[in-house]
C-alpha cells in the first residue's frame, strides 16, 4: 500500500496523508496514515450509487411489481429475520432504563422492516428511513398505521423532521458505513436522541481476521456502498468526536464478512 494523495481529508481526524488501499475500477479505498479510517476517496455518482442499492435489472423492476401487494410473511426466510430482529431490539431495549410510558424507536436503514416489526411487538412507536421505496413496501402493506412513519429519502433529510432528544433508541444495522457524510450524520442522531437514550450499530471491523487474510478480496470492500469503514478503537473516537459521552464496543450480531457492535450513550 504506497503513499496517495487524496483528495479529501479524512472524516475522522482531518488528516490529509493517507496510503492507497485497494482500487475497484475508477473507484479508490484509502486508509488514513493517522486514525486508520478506510474510506472511498471519490464517492462514484448518485445513480451509480443507488442502482448498487436497488439491484437494478430484473431485480429491481420484480420489487416494484410487487411492492403493492407483497406483506412480510411472504418475504423468505420470514421466520429467521424476524427472531434476529428480536434478538437485536432486545439487547438495545436492555441498555435503556425502563420506560415510564411508550418509547420512541427509530431504524436507520430499516430494509424489509424486521427490526421495526419487532419494536411493534414491543408496544414502541417506531420510524424507520430507508432508501429503496420497494424494500420496505412489506413492512407498510404489513403495518398500514405506521406507513407514514417510514420515509424513503437519506437519514440528513429525513432526521430534520425530528425536534430535539426524540428517540429512546436508534439503531442502525449494517448502515454507518453507507453515510456519504458519517460525522453529520452521527451528530444528527445524538441531537435527535435523549439525554438516557442509546444508539447501537453493527458495521464492518477492518481489523478482523478476514480485512487482513483476504486484502483487497473481503468482502466488505464494496466502493458504491460501503464508503468509510471503522476498526473497533478509531469508531470509539469518531463516536466521540460525534459527542457521544459514553462509547463501548464488542462482538457482533452476526459475523457476516467482520463486523462488530457498538453502543453510543449522550
Amino acid at each position: 500500500m504506497s503513499n496517495y494523495q487524496a483528495s479529501r481529508p479524512c472524516v475522522l481526524c482531518d488528516a490529509t496523508d493517507s496510503k492507497h488501499y485497494c482500487s475497484f475500477n475508477s473507484l479508490e479505498y484509502v486508509q488514513c496514515n493517522r486514525c486508520k479510517l478506510i474510506y472511498v476517496d471519490n464517492f462514484a455518482d448518485n445513480d451509480a450509487m443507488y442502482k448498487a442499492y436497488t439491484g437494478g435489472g430484473l431485480k429491481s423492476l420484480r420489487r416494484k411489481l410487487l411492492a403493492p401487494i407483497r406483506k412480510m410473511r411472504s418475504i423468505k426466510g420470514y421466520t429467521h429475520f424476524l427472531q434476529r430482529a428480536r434478538g437485536i431490539f432486545a439487547f438495545a431495549k436492555g441498555k435503556v432504563p425502563p420506560a415510564g410510558g411508550q418509547r420512541t424507536y427509530l431504524d436507520i436503514g430499516c430494509n424489509k422492516g424486521f427490526l421495526l416489526a419487532a419494536a411493534i411487538e414491543d408496544d414502541c412507536n417506531v420510524h424507520g428511513v430507508e432508501l429503496v421505496t420497494e424494500l420496505i413496501a412489506p413492512f407498510c402493506n404489513t403495518y398500514p398505521d405506521f406507513k407514514e412513519q417510514v420515509y424513503s429519502d437519506k437519514f440528513q433529510d429525513v432526521a430534520k423532521r425530528f425536534s430535539d432528544k426524540y428517540f429512546d433508541i436508534i439503531t442502525a444495522i449494517d448502515v454507518v458505513e453507507h453515510f456519504e457524510d458519517p460525522l453529520s450524520d452521527m451528530r444528527e442522531v445524538h441531537r435527535i436522541l435523549k439525554d438516557n437514550g442509546v444508539f447501537v450499530i453493527q458495521t464492518p471491523d477492518i481489523d478482523c481476521q478476514k480485512a487482513k487474510t483476504l486484502g483487497c478480496n473481503w468482502g466488505a470492500l464494496k466502493p458504491l456502498e460501503h464508503l468509510h469503514l471503522f476498526g473497533r478503537e478509531n469508531f470509539v473516537a469518531f463516536g466521540k468526536k460525534a459527542g457521544f459521552k459514553e462509547v463501548t464496543v464488542s462482538d457482533p450480531f452476526e459475523e457476516a464478512d467482520g463486523n462488530f457492535v457498538a453502543v453510543l450513550k449522550k
